[in-house]
């Protein structure tokens, strides 16, 4: 499950920024072993070390200890075995339980699947897909009304002609 993704190199011993998608960011932090993935390549799992720093993470690979070398790992993904993750509360999921529901508005309307999510500052996105083209839904306590992931759905108090 990816967790976090790094970005550009952080002073000069090797160390990069580390972009996180848990909530909040420094639980990255408590998931071990991290595994990485470079562009289309396979997970490999390596030493890292993280830690906060200032506003935000930083990590750095092992034998990866100059700017130079710490480059290659810009926009690289960051994962763990979803075992190591703690049970979703109740009312909440994790984004990889939504994608793949059924949505439909609350007279049962379909309004497509769930292809995707992403975050803003506001609050997570739902990116519907009905083959035909793509809804932007706000995943928020106003617009869903139910998720059963063991149904396959999630209903919403949504429109079919809002986009």
């Amino acid at each position: 499950m990816v967790i976090a993704s790094l970005g550009r190199p952080f002073g000069i011993h090797g160390w990069v920024h580390v972009r996180p998608f848990t909530e909040p960011p420094d639980n990255v932090l408590r998931y071990r072993p991290w595994r990485l993935r470079r562009a289309s390549a396979d997970w490999e799992t390596l030493a890292v070390e993280a830690r906060g720093h200032a506003r935000g993470l930083v990590a750095r690979v092992a034998g990866y200890e100059s700017r130079e070398a710490a480059a290659a790992w810009r926009s690289a993904e960051v994962g763990v075995d979803a075992s190591v993750l703690p049970a979703a509360e109740p009312g909440e999921y994790y984004w990889r339980d939504l994608i793949g529901l059924a949505a439909a508005t609350e007279r049962g309307e379909p309004l497509g699947e769930v292809a995707r999510l992403f975050a803003t500052p506001a609050h997570d996105v739902l990116v519907l897909a009905d083959g035909e083209q793509e809804r932007l839904v706000p995943f928020t306590r106003e617009i869903v009304a139910d998720v059963d992931t063991s149904a396959g759905r999630i209903v919403l108090a949504w429109q079919s002609d809002w986009g």
